[in-house]
């Protein structure tokens, strides 16, 4: 078991009212033991020393995307707690990017895919699945708080 818990980043791209995932191909070697076969997962990766959360977002996208993000926002930190590991995952939302979208780590990832925000996939990364949920929902929320103001007016 690790005595240390490990900074991860993930990375909400919206377009268009779609939403970018990829396709993980990699095992549970690859992933320190967080694995989950056949599934589609944001963006991100492990912060490296030094340098700031969205620093780490806009370097994790650019290496398994080759898209370059901005407009950023850090969204929330949650725990990833699996067996032996404990991840403390900070959630980013970018609302724009630009560049070729590819496969740049074709042993992580074999395919990249937008996706309208209400056709996802159901196989999605669990830590990925939870983010986006609570990002729906909070969307959601939002939009019906602004449809009963414009109610009472």
């Amino acid at each position: 078991m690790d005595a240390y818990i490990r900074v991860g980043i993930g990375v909400l791209i919206l377009q268009n009212g779609r939403l970018l995932l990829g396709h993980r191909v990699c095992s549970a070697a690859d992933t320190g033991g967080i694995y989950e076969p056949d599934s589609w997962c944001l963006p991100g990766g492990k912060q490296e020393y030094g340098e700031t959360i969205l620093e780490g977002a806009v370097r994790e996208t650019k290496e398994e995307t080759n898209l370059d993000i901005n407009d950023l926002q850090v969204y929330s930190a949650v725990d990833d707690l699996q067996p032996g590991k404990h991840y403390v995952t900070i959630q980013v939302i970018a609302r724009a990017c630009s560049g070729t979208l590819c496969v740049m780590e074709p042993e992580k990832q074999d395919e990249w895919k937008w996706f309208p925000v209400d056709q996802l996939p159901k196989n999605i990364y669990t830590p990925s699945k939870k983010f986006i949920d609570a990002y729906l929902r909070t969307q959601k929320q939002d939009y019906l708080q602004e449809v009963r103001r414009k109610e009472t007016l």
